[in-house]
């Protein structure tokens, strides 16, 4: 059972997000930031949906499933208490002010962990069924490494699965709207859906001119179409196209079960995404980064810097099993690296050019002018040579003279 919560304990600030059926804010409980969603229990549609939030929500622990802490109530208003995830919902990273660039290999982690934590709400012994599965109910926390699924108040076990078309028109599955029956595998559909917006970084059918027409979406979706994966990114992997395909199959029974997209993705985080590149660092220098296997089977990792000036440097790696997941971010960060190293060399190659210049300006300066004063002072010494020298010729002519 969710612990009681005194909800004098719970102290409330920002808006995190709001939604139909209730807000979220964050607060702060027993000294810990939390998020808090408040349900207005006056209707009724909003309160049992509440309540079978809380109740499966108290029945589910997993490391990708937003843990409650408990539930309050203050008057008409019902409270959830949950775990604050510090770094948002996925949507707000995909589409928020910053917009931070992000690698394949991370995107992967991603959509892995959402399917961990799906396929164990699939696996239970009444397998759940989220319906609602987007990026706003994705959150992410600990530096946008760790994604956990929130917001529970659409799902149902599949003992209670005829359609009622809910959810979010762009993710829901066509069987949803059909008035069929659904299962686990339309939560692989949104899955799907969702893969394809990480590799594409865009939203689904937003080419329509009116991006808010639902039933524009509904007839696309109904007539087949689907979001195009000449959308996605270049790098990538051609398995992951593939996987977003099976996905959003028309037929829910040849859609992957969770369980095998949980494993796929799981060998691509494990083995790493080991496609050569090539990443430019400025005008006059480039990375060629190329993937081997030794004659032992080991995989290796090689990195050649070109440059306009200089010779090539080549760097090699070990990759790592457990390590693999993140080697793109490791290239990206130790190329900026060398950029910035052989930057630096440059700058110091140019300072000790001047540096040298100027010494040597400086010493020939010092060389002119000590000439000079030699000079000058051979001259002065020649004079009074001439002088003494003219002396003793006159006195030496002038004793001539007296004998």
């Amino acid at each position: 059972m969710v612990e009681q919560v005194n909800f004098a304990e719970v102290f409330l600030s920002d808006t995190l997000g709001a939604g139909a059926c209730a807000v979220v804010h964050k607060g702060i409980y027993k000294a810990q930031e939390v998020a808090v969603k408040a349900y207005n229990l006056q209707v009724q549609t909003v309160k049992k949906n509440a309540e079978r939030e809380i109740q499966l929500l108290s029945e589910i622990d997993h490391e990708n499933v937003v843990k409650v802490l408990g539930t309050a109530r203050d008057g008409k208003t019902g409270y959830l208490v949950m775990e604050y995830l510090q770094n948002g919902s996925l949507y707000d990273f995909l589409y928020g002010i910053d917009q931070w660039e992000y690698t394949v290999g991370q995107a992967v982690r991603w959509a892995f962990q959402c399917a961990k934590g799906l396929a164990h709400l699939h696996s239970r012994e009444r397998p759940l069924v989220h319906r609602d599965i987007k990026p706003q109910n994705l959150v992410l926390d600990n530096q946008f490494e760790t994604l956990k699924i929130t917001d529970f108040d659409l799902a149902t076990d599949m003992s209670n699965n005829r359609s009622d078309m809910r959810g979010s028109v762009r993710y829901m599955a066509p069987e949803a709207f059909r008035d069929r029956k659904y299962t686990d595998k339309s939560d692989v559909y949104s899955f799907g859906i969702v893969l394809w917006e990480l590799m594409a970084r865009s939203l689904p059918y937003e080419h329509y001119e009116n991006i808010g027409n639902q039933f524009a979406i509904l007839k696309a979706v109904n007539d087949g179409e689907r979001p195009p994966l000449d959308a996605v990114r270049s790098d990538c992997p051609e398995g992951i196209k593939q996987m977003i395909e099976r996905c959003v199959h028309e037929d829910p029974e040849k859609r992957p079960p969770m369980k095998e997209i949980e494993d796929f993705l799981g060998r691509l985080c494990e083995t790493g995404i080991d496609e050569d590149f090539i990443e430019v660092l400025d005008e006059d220098t480039y990375a060629v980064v190329t993937y081997h296997e030794d004659s032992s089977g080991q995989k290796m990792m090689r990195v050649d810097f070109w440059r306009s000036l200089g010779e090539p440097i080549r760097m090699i790696f070990p990759i790592i099993k457990r390590e693999a997941g993140r080697i793109e971010e490791v290239i990206v960060r130790e190329t900026v690296r060398a950029a910035e190293d052989v930057g630096r060399e440059t700058a110091r190659a140019a300072q000790d050019t001047e540096r040298e210049t100027r010494r040597a300006e400086k010493d020939a300066e010092r060389e002119t002018s000590r000439a000079a004063h030699d000079g000058e002072r051979e001259t002065r010494r020649a004079v009074q040579d001439v002088g003494r020298e003219s002396k003793r010729a006159i006195k030496k002519i002038g004793k001539k003279l007296r004998f």
